[in-house]
């Protein structure tokens, strides 16, 4: 087993100030999985403002060609919120799905068991020379738990990752949480970064085949 060391480099702080520092038209690729809090008041209302303005600004950031893929939540309120938010910008494209084969919401209504969530592509503009893709879309994940909260498995991120990768071009996830969109990016050979409140580059030991 060959086994790849790559450097997960997630930048702690606010991204609504360390995206200032990026300048315009930069990025290649925006992938992230944003904290999701739809209240309508205090501080849900505060951190669903805030990913709405820094979706808008990674969007400003991305090349004509480029992408941005968001995670959202399984509510078409959750979807529609972050295609709103790059509106004008972005258009979005594609809708893939990670199927979770458990379901852990207290939420009973009728219809499918299996917990999905959406991972909504968007396009600056038209790409040039991007292959099609071969993967499905689709990919069927556990979720990995971390105390109360849910990381995503590695394998999503590189299913979400992998149809959009431009090598040696650069990815921003602006909510790197513990960092596998952008440990995703680099093990494709993107010059990847994340934003994180509790961020600090890291090693990871990554498993690349036999």
């Amino acid at each position: 087993m060959v086994v790849k060391v790559i450097m997960t480099n997630l930048i702690k702080g606010d991204a609504l100030t360390l995206i200032q520092d990026i300048p315009a038209k930069s990025l290649d690729l925006v992938a992230t999985d944003p904290p999701y809090a739809f209240g309508g008041s205090g501080a849900e209302h505060e951190l669903s403002a805030t990913v709405a303005v820094v979706l808008r600004e990674a969007a400003v950031r991305l090349k004509v060609g480029g992408w941005m893929v968001v995670f959202c939540a399984s509510s078409w309120r959750s979807t529609s919120y972050m295609v709103d938010a790059v509106r004008g910008i972005l258009t979005p494209v594609r809708i893939g799905t990670w199927v979770k084969p458990n379901a852990t919401s207290k939420t009973k209504t009728p219809g499918w068991r299996w917990a999905s969530v959406n991972a909504v592509a968007l396009r600056r503009g038209k790409s040039a020379d991007l292959q099609p893709s071969q993967l499905p879309d689709y990919v069927i994940a556990e979720p990995i738990r971390n105390g109360r909260r849910a990381e995503l498995p590695q394998s999503v991120a590189e299913w979400a990752v992998q149809p959009f990768v431009v090598v040696d071009g650069k990815m921003l996830d602006p909510f790197a949480g513990s960092g596998a969109l952008v440990k995703a990016a680099r093990f494709f050979k993107m010059d990847a970064t994340g934003f994180e409140l509790d961020g600090g580059t890291h090693l990871d030991e990554v498993s690349t085949g036999a």
